[in-house]
């Protein structure tokens, strides 16, 4: 289901190479979460994290794609261990972006970054 946070990236837009790295923090967290619950049930993951930056830089879009497959070993529902993965992710990248919007400021509120730029964090469980 989407989700729409405002970030503050209408004050400080987000480069490509910015997002490169939140990206690969966003897949390193959602795979080390699947790993860490699932465990020995855990026979295939399929994970693709893409990010659409609009060309001024100023509103983002991360699409998760996750595909797992495992062993039945006791009742688990893999669905609800993705999206508690792609949760966690979504925090990690939010507190990410709002502290970027932070040192911009010197230290100041991060509540006021709430006003304007917004990411979109939409995933996919299957």
């Amino acid at each position: 289901m989407p989700r729409i946070v405002s970030v503050g990236l209408e004050e400080k837009p987000l480069t490509p190479e910015e997002l490169e790295k939140l990206l690969a923090g966003v897949e390193r967290i959602v795979s080390k979460h699947l790993e860490r619950v699932l465990r020995r049930r855990l026979e295939e993951l399929d994970l693709i994290v893409e990010g659409e930056l609009s060309p001024d830089g100023k509103s983002l879009r991360i699409n998760i794609d996750v595909r797992v497959t495992g062993r039945l070993i006791a009742p688990l529902s893999y669905d609800e261990v993705v999206a508690e993965a792609i949760d966690e992710a979504a925090r990690w990248l939010e507190e990410q972006l709002r502290a970027r919007m932070a040192q911009e400021k010197d230290g100041g509120d991060a509540k006021s970054s709430r006003r304007s730029g917004y990411a979109d964090s939409s995933h996919g469980a299957s």
